[in-house]
């Protein structure tokens, strides 16, 4: 089966969603800024390189052009952030110069995404500003965290379902049959991996009203505990997507 649609993975970090989006009939454009994450998927990844259904760029995304110190966290990798602060977390292992380039730059070259996943900690929030300077509106997109914030900026921006997913209970689901994202297949989701997208999702999609209970409810409870209560990514449908 055959898929034109393309999967941005923006933070592709150890290629675990890549890998299901590729096992999903689609093609991927993979972002990462730890230039060792992206050696390593270069090899892993090399027959679906070279069969031009992946493209890995080791850049980051922020809100302007250039070239800038990153922070190899020395914990874990999934901490790596531009933000010496996150970056930094319980000890930083290497600061690399690595280039960076605004969202759109990306649109531009590779046209317009399917599905967008955002996981860049600290920048999420700047992939979503920079979609808002232009025309590009992706059918489904996930962005970690989803704070309020993003949400108001998601409804401005023509998005009008949501689903507030719990990321700690990823590696209890399960993809539907018969698929209603690309092919059908039966996908053990690894922890840390992002899990299903689009139609795929566990759940209803609720309006922006009704997910802001949910995100209002884990944010603001003062007893949160990511051990507890898990983390959450924001996943949201455009109102085009019908």
């Amino acid at each position: 089966m055959s898929i034109d649609k393309t999967i941005f993975d923006i933070g592709m970090h150890i290629g675990q969603d890549t890998a299901f989006y590729l096992a999903k009939g689609f093609r991927v454009i993979a972002i990462e800024a730890n230039p060792l994450l992206v050696q390593d998927a270069a090899k892993h990844f090399r027959n679906e390189i070279a069969a031009g259904k992946l493209t890995i760029l080791n850049v980051g995304i922020g809100a302007e052009e250039g070239v800038f110190p990153f922070y190899i966290n020395a914990k874990y990798s999934e901490w790596s952030s531009f933000d010496k602060e996150i970056g930094s977390r319980e000890g930083c292992k290497e600061v690399v110069d690595i280039p960076m380039i605004p969202f759109e730059q990306l649109l531009a070259r590779y046209g317009e995404p399917y599905f967008v996943k955002i996981d860049i900690e600290g920048h999420d929030f700047i992939v979503l500003q920079r979609l808002a300077l232009t025309d590009v509106r992706p059918k489904y997109l996930s962005v970690e965290n989803g704070w309020p914030y993003m949400l108001d900026h998601l409804v401005s921006l023509g998005y009008a379902g949501f689903k507030f997913i719990n990321q700690a209970k990823v590696q209890e689901m399960k993809c539907p049959s018969p698929a209603r994202e690309g092919i059908y297949i039966d996908w053990p989701f690894p922890w840390s991996s992002s899990g299903p997208f689009g139609e795929d999702t566990p759940g209803d999609w609720k309006t922006a009203d009704e997910i802001l209970v949910d995100i209002k409810a884990y944010w603001d409870n003062p007893a949160r505990d990511a051990n507890v209560h898990g983390w959450y990514d924001l996943h949201a449908k455009h109102e085009s997507a019908g």
